[in-house]
């Protein structure tokens, strides 16, 4: 891995440091032991066992703009717009991916820490980038954004007690009219040495879920089977808990593994299968007309429903909303 990550001199002829330079650190060690494992055989072993990175940061602090500065032109000590950090990021995860992928390699997800505080923006820029994400409560302030990710299903890992702690309490947490509108949302743990009490994190989250946002078992259920969905699990072991055609869509899934009714995931996959067909119809400049003439369907269906009722209901019947029919 060629190295070129220092900056222009200082003033006193030392080389600056540069946000190439952590991007050397983080990714040439990795290369080099997809390359040449022979040569590297703890980290190649060690990379066998990873599923995804993160990136984590203090997305309320202040940015600076970037526009199409290097990453060995960026030596400031401010750190560079976020959306900036994470395509070079994204990028470099990209090309060892298909590196691994031609060598018959596990590869990796990028799911970084986004939309928790901060700019909403930050969210457009993960949309772009990842498949799912960690955190996310801030798309219930960009309702645009929100719909976005609805309609790719990107993941949203939620931390309900992390996010009480810090940044948003439990009463105001979006989590449960994020699942209630059928996005790819699951709960997860994030720093349980600071902000959980028992021993096992995880079934915290849920028990405190559960109670807070008054969750049936259905729901539950649901929920962790997104959070299989969205794991970095080989095929294999998603199959032995999900079922063999998972992939397929989650009406696919298996009820009897998931314990989700497939009542429940035909309403969800058939209400994101309408909502594309409404979105391609939109963009086909037809949606005007398509949507008038489901009025007029709808409205045949009730004024036969309503038909089938008047001739059936026995004579003399009475109750006080028989004038709003």
């Amino acid at each position: 891995c060629k190295k070129g990550g220092r900056g222009k001199d200082g003033e006193n002829g030392e080389s600056k440091r540069s946000f190439q330079e952590m991007i050397e650190n983080l990714f040439c060690p990795i290369f080099e032991a997809t390359l040449r494992p022979e040569d590297n055989p703890e980290v190649a072993e060690l990379l066998t066992h990873i599923v995804g990175f993160d990136s984590v940061d203090d997305e309320g602090s202040a940015e600076e703009p970037c526009g199409c500065t290097r990453p060995s032109d960026w030596t400031q000590e401010k750190n560079p717009a976020y959306s900036w950090q994470l395509y070079y990021l994204w990028a470099n995860i990209e090309v060892l991916n298909q590196l691994r992928k031609e060598r018959g390699l596990n590869t990796f997800d990028f799911r970084p820490h986004a939309g928790e505080t901060g700019d909403v923006m930050h969210l457009a820029a993960t949309y772009m980038l990842c498949r799912s994400i960690n955190h996310g409560i801030n798309l219930d302030r960009q309702v645009s954004l929100q719909y976005l990710y609805y309609l790719d299903q990107v993941g949203l890992s939620i931390s309900p007690l992390s996010n009480n702690f810090l940044f948003r309490k439990i009463a105001e947490n979006p989590f449960p009219k994020l699942f209630k509108r059928g996005l790819n949302v699951t709960l997860s743990t994030d720093d349980p040495l600071l902000f959980h009490m028992s021993d096992d994190p995880l079934l915290e989250e849920y028990s405190v879920a559960r109670a807070s946002f008054d969750l049936s078992m259905t729901d539950v259920s649901e929920i962790a089977r997104n959070s299989v969905l969205q794991s970095g699990f080989e095929d294999s072991w998603k199959q032995k808990w999900l079922g063999p055609n998972y992939d397929r869509g989650v009406t696919h899934c298996d009820e009897t593994k998931t314990h989700v009714p497939l009542i429940r995931a035909k309403y969800r996959g058939e209400h994101l299968a309408q909502e594309h067909m409404l979105v391609s119809l939109i963009a086909a400049n037809k949606g005007k007309e398509v949507l008038q003439e489901m009025m007029v369907q709808f409205g045949l269906a009730r004024n036969g429903h309503k038909q089938i009722f008047d001739d059936n209901v026995p004579v003399g019947t009475s109750f006080p909303e028989q004038n709003q029919l």
